[in-house]
């Protein structure tokens, strides 16, 4: 059974198999943006969103990820956490270099968090990219199993332009993506 289907208990409508989708980020490595010729570079940070509740989990969230850590059997990412009371989340940061390695530890930990009843609580993964010296994020929407891309420009504004450009870029490399519709803006990504 896939993560996805395990997480949300239905078959994902992409036709990408539900273990793989994360992995599906790591297309757009090195590819040129549509128009302004830009290379995409993922950065080594990512970030796992969810929504928090009187979980044990979210009381001491250091103290969470680090007898997390002890019971994952490979975790080659660093992890940190960060709460957000204003919008009642939390922020599961992984840094690595290794980008495959990164994402294999996003799902290695999703697991994990299914495992201990808060598959419901995982909202998105998020990815950090540079495209030239534009900040890029790319968000994998749980619920959906796709992803979207979001180009923030500050005081909350995104360059809508941009981000239709690196949402077909990512489209035509065969990344599950959400319908331009359910790109929702997230305003407190802590990277």
């Amino acid at each position: 059974m896939g993560l996805l289907k395990a997480l949300f208990g239905r078959q994902s409508k992409s036709k990408t198999s539900e273990s793989s989708i994360l992995s599906t980020i790591l297309r757009i490595e090195n590819q040129n943006s549509l128009d302004n010729g830009k290379t995409v570079i993922l950065e080594g940070c990512s970030a796992l969103l969810l929504n928090t509740t009187d979980h044990p989990f979210f009381e001491d969230i250091d103290s969470s990820l680090e007898n997390s850590a002890k019971n994952l059997v490979i975790l080659n990412s660093k992890l940190s956490g960060s709460k957000s009371e204003a919008f009642n989340s939390c922020w599961i940061l992984f840094k690595n270099t290794f980008k495959d390695k990164m994402v294999d530890d996003i799902n290695s930990f999703s697991t994990h968090m299914a495992d201990l009843g808060l598959a419901d609580n995982m909202t998105a993964a998020i990815f950090k990219s540079l495209i030239g010296d534009h900040i890029t994020y790319w968000i994998c929407n749980y619920r959906t199993s796709k992803f979207y891309p979001m180009v923030p420009i500050g005081n909350g504004s995104r360059d809508n332009d941009l981000e239709l450009e690196f949402g077909e870029m990512s489209a035509a490399l065969g990344v599950p993506t959400e319908p331009h519709e359910n790109w929702y803006s997230l305003s407190d990504i802590p990277f």
